[in-house]
């Protein structure tokens, strides 16, 4: 009995260890109830079934309910950005723009804590996406841009096309032609619109592809679109 006493003890701090040291608190919630667990299977060969018991009940189950409920409305997500006018740029008055809106749509509905970052270039972006330094990544991103490390959410159509040999997408080039002469461009392909997010992140993946069903199904994309394009 001492050793099996002794190899629970064990593991209890090892747990206690891995909640300190946890990189988000999503995993630290769990291996607090796992850490919990231990303490209850303690307290059961110590003797003291009913405290065991009571310590399970309240102190692991309803403890982590609370608290996996709470996170899932307070999770932070690192939102990265290629500053893109009509679609998403910072302003003096914070950050503005259609892929702005339909995140904001989101995150009114799922009670998200949005840290934007912003990158100077596409490829820094998605090489913050791939290393996991954001959870998510937009400004005008086709699904031409989508790698096998990362998953493209598409949510409004766009087209492709051929200007002075560049491939270029719809809000860029309407931005790039204006007020300049241009050769005519050449229609190339149909697209989408995406929001980049890493393949790991699914319980984000799941919230996003829900709030962009909602906004097709609600019709509020139309509006959105209609204020900046």
């Amino acid at each position: 009995m001492s050793f099996v006493m002794a190899i629970a003890g064990t593991l209890y701090l090892i747990s206690a260890v891995i909640v300190i040291v946890s990189r988000t608190s999503f995993q630290g919630v769990i291996w607090f109830g796992i850490m919990g667990s231990i303490s209850s299977l303690i307290m059961l060969m110590a003797g003291a079934p009913d405290v065991a018991m009571t310590q399970f009940t309240v102190g692991v189950a309803l403890v982590l309910i609370v608290y996996i409920m709470a996170l899932r409305k307070q999770r932070r997500v690192r939102m990265g950005y290629i500053s893109v006018p009509s679609m998403i740029e910072n302003t003096p008055s914070g950050l503005r723009g259609l892929e702005w809106d339909v995140l904001q749509h989101i995150d009114e509905k799922e009670g998200y804590h949005v840290e934007a970052i912003g990158f100077r270039t596409k490829e820094e972006g998605m090489k913050a996406v791939v290393n996991h330094s954001i959870d998510l990544l937009c400004g005008a991103l086709t699904e031409d841009d989508v790698s096998r490390e990362t998953k493209g959410l598409p949510y409004l159509e766009t087209s492709i096309f051929l200007c002075e040999d560049e491939k270029i997408d719809f809000v860029r080039l309407k931005h790039k032609t204006r007020g300049a002469t241009f050769p005519e461009p050449v229609f190339h392909k149909k697209s989408n619109y995406v929001l980049v997010v890493s393949r790991n992140s699914e319980d984000l993946i799941r919230d996003l592809l829900e709030g962009i069903q909602d906004l097709h199904e609600s019709g509020k994309i139309k509006e959105i679109v209609g204020r900046y394009l």
